[in-house]
């Protein structure tokens, strides 16, 4: 029998997760995502899930790194081994994204398990600190890590700085002999390009030669000797490096257990926002679990069907724990299977459901699938041999929790034997109380459905006038095959069609069958009823949201309205404050006047535009949440912080911004289409990129590139932004953060990490 994950695309579902994970860890977690076998710990896991969709969409994602898995090489510090470079980066980098969250998340009681999670982060400063001081983000050990090292590090720039004025003196002195008047390098030593006729003209190693046989490289005598002093330097340079970096390791060992404590929160965190971004991007809600046995699916949806092509449909198990499927071929039956079958995996194994509704789920401790042509020339058994090998395995295994789902029940034998295998399947299973659910053809089937409380009928609707499947499911109503009615629609010979019609009203002719037959269509009617009632329903639905929005329209219309005059009634007051001023200065040339009439007039119209004013500000409420506007200004969104006249806002673009509280209006924010989540950590504004590439430049254009577009980085409030400068030397990249580290409005910087350019990028944190 097949693995039930990969007969109903579970593994699909999977992948299709995995986009939104940041760390190794919980890219495993996903991986190795199946259902839980305790019924408390999937509870405790949806309820982390649904905490986290909530926490999401009210204060967005919280921000995690890209972060190895770098368990078993802290395991190993303990056990005396030393650290690499990458390591304590790693560290370095866990411990930072860790202080961040920290103190960038906000405090709601409303959210337990997320705020639990979040405060048993353990942040180890001092642990940072000095691991900041002796690893670079260039992944290489600071020269301020040891007085030796630094000595030892100087002493090889000095010697490399004489090797650039002993080649350029070289150049002058064998100008004669020399195929070009510029050095090159060959294995990072400097070589000079010499006529192959004169190499015995230079003192030096031959160590390479050019294709054409006309040039030949030679490592001139002078540059050996300090080749080999700068090779001594550099073996010096390595024992002492080796020795920082053990006793950094020692350091480090202290603690290991609050590292790795972080590493799995963090990786749990990452695991749970995985999880909510696909809720998000599926429309999708966590179902509630409850003791009763009963499955409640509103609308429910396949995730890997495109959204605007799938059909939802609902299914409701309660009193009736069976459920026949019958319908046409391609009418979508093996699709219903498949749906409910999904979806119930998906909630034992803890994610969210696309339904329209929050779902109500039982536990179930397995569910046993067969779906599909079993045949197998292998093992030498029939399609149908094959189904009743898999129905043994499962009747020998299935418990009163379980859900059995198998398409074309009874299928492969004869129509008579497969109704009774059928039927003998059907009451077993009501008879242990667990949950079936089938697909069948077979009228018998469908007849026994009818006869009996416990099993719900139900079919794949069909469009008879246009002899085609509408894929929707209909509850109670048994349904038809249609396979006259599709001959005929294909022009199978009429005399066929004929005798065929004949026999087949020569079957339904018992008492028995005529009623079922009309109790049948007494259902189908009625269901058609319903479903003609529902789609009214959504169609008033639908006008009343029309309704809706234009109420709003005009409400923003009236806004503007009035919003325009009191700009009008300004302009108005200034021009006439403007006309008394001009008024008053002439009269003050004048002998007779009254100055202080003139000028209580004036005060009388400032009190009065004051008085408007203060009226104004007093009519508009604004409170932590709602949605707001900058007056003359298209940027909108979400008030998060309020403090007195002081207010911060979080704009649709995702950026914070402190504005006056007199600079804002209420508005309703339009709907927006629904967008794939978490791809990036941060969004555009204006017209400045999310990053800059500098690859290929000189190292001075590099970094006048980097100073303007940083400039336009902190003109429009980025948070970060991210600067791509190649692997190469190294050169260009060194120079790069030789450059961050004297701005002041740069918060911090790192080497970019998976899926960010690794050390051919560097992502940057505006203060």
């Amino acid at each position: 029998m097949k693995n039930i994950y990969s007969t109903l695309e579970f593994d699909i579902v999977k992948k299709q997760i995995e986009q939104y994970a940041k760390t190794e860890r919980a890219l495993r977690l996903i991986r190795e995502l199946q259902m839980f076998d305790d019924e408390e710990e999937l509870k405790d896991e949806l309820g982390y899930l649904d905490e986290m969709i909530s926490y999401t969409v009210k204060y967005r994602a919280l921000s995690i790194y890209p972060h190895n898995d770098i368990y078993v090489q802290i395991k190993g510090l303990e056990k005396d081994s030393i650290g690499s470079i990458e390591l304590f980066y790693q560290v370095s980098s866990l411990l930072g994204n860790i202080e961040e969250i920290k103190e960038a998340s906000p405090k709601d009681d409303k959210y337990p398990r997320i705020m639990a999670l979040i405060s048993s982060m353990v942040e180890i400063p001092s642990l940072k600190n000095q691991i900041d001081r002796i690893i670079t983000p260039s992944l290489e050990v600071s020269d301020n890590a040891s007085s030796t090292l630094r000595t030892i590090r100087n002493q090889i720039r000095n010697e490399q700085n004489s090797q650039s004025k002993i080649i350029g003196s070289l150049l002058s002195r064998y100008k004669d002999v020399l195929n070009s008047d510029k050095y090159t390098f060959r294995d990072e030593a400097y070589v000079l390009p010499v006529k192959a006729t004169n190499k015995n003209s230079v003192s030096g190693i031959v160590v390479d030669e050019s294709d054409s046989g006309l040039t030949v490289f030679i490592e001139p005598t002078e540059i050996l000797e300090s080749n080999s002093k700068i090779a001594r330097l550099k073996e010096k340079e390595f024992e002492e490096i080796q020795k920082i970096l053990a006793e950094l390791s020692s350091y480090t060992i202290r603690y290991s257990t609050e590292i790795l404590l972080d590493l799995d929160l963090i990786s749990k965190i990452d695991f749970l926002l995985a999880k909510a971004h696909y809720a998000l991007e599926i429309n999708g809600e966590v179902a509630s679990l409850t003791d009763e046995r009963k499955i409640m699916l509103k609308n429910a949806r396949h995730p890997l069907i495109d959204k605007k092509k799938v059909v939802a449909n609902s299914f409701f198990l309660d009193k009736e724990k069976i459920m026949v499927i019958s319908g046409p071929n391609a009418g979508g039956k093996t699709v219903a299977l498949k749906v409910i079958g999904l979806l119930v995996l998906m909630n034992q194994c803890g994610l969210a459901l696309p339904t329209s509704e929050k779902a109500t789920l039982c536990y179930f401790d397995n569910i046993y699938v067969d779906m599909g042509d079993n045949q197998s020339l292998l093992d030498n058994l029939s399609t149908f041999s094959g189904h009743i090998k898999n129905l043994t395995e499962i009747i020998d295994s299935i418990t009163d929790k379980s859900l059995v789902i198998l398409d074309e029940l009874g299928t492969g034998t004869s129509p008579l034997e497969g109704e009774a295998l059928g039927v003998g399947v059907i009451e077993h299973l009501h008879e242990l109380g667990c949950f079936g659910i089938f697909t069948s053809h077979y009228e018998g089937l469908k007849n026994f459905a009818l006869e009996h409380d416990y099993i719900l009928n139900a079919s794949m609707a069909f469009d008879e006038e246009n002899i085609s499947p509408t894929y929707h499911l209909r509850l109670g109503v048994a349904g038809k095959s249609y396979g006259i009615a599709l001959a005929t629609r294909m022009n199978l010979n009429h005399d066929v069609l004929s005798k065929a019609q004949v026999y087949l009203d020569e079957k339904v002719k018992t008492d028995k069958d005529i009623t079922l037959q009309a109790l049948n269509q007494k259902l189908e009617e009625n269901e058609g009823i319903r479903y003609e009632l529902q789609k009214a329903q959504e169609e008033i639905e639908k006008q009343k949201h029309h309704l809706d929005n234009e109420i709003e329209k005009y409400k923003r219309l009236e806004n503007k309205i009035f919003l325009d005059s009191e700009k009008k009634k300004d302009e108005l007051i200034k021009d006439a404050k403007e006309q008394i001023d001009a008024i008053v200065e002439e009269m003050k040339q004048k002998e007779n006047f009254k100055l202080h009439e003139v000028i209580g007039a004036k005060k009388k119209l400032d009190d009065l535009s004051s008085k408007e004013e203060d009226e104004e500000e007093a009519t508009i409420t604004i409170n932590v949440g709602d949605n707001v506007r900058m007056i003359d200004s298209d940027i909108s969104g979400k008030v998060i912080k309020l403090k007195g006249e002081n207010v911060t806002l979080l704009t649709d673009r995702g950026m914070n911004l402190n504005v006056k509280l007199n600079q804002l209006q209420h508005y309703v924010p339009k709907a927006k289409k629904k967008q794939n989540m978490f791809v990036s950590g941060f969004r555009t504004m204006k017209s400045v990129p999310l990053e800059c590439n500098i690859v290929g430049e000189y190292v001075e254009e590099g970094i006048q590139i980097v100073d303007k577009y940083l400039d336009d980085c902190v003109s429009v409030h980025y948070k970060e932004c991210r600067i791509i400068h190649g692997h190469g030397t190294g050169k260009l990249r060194e120079a790069v953060h030789k450059y961050l580290d004297t701005r002041k409005d740069i918060k911090s910087y790192r080497l970019g990490g998976m899926g960010e350019g690794g050390v051919g990028a560097t992502v940057v944190y505006f203060k």
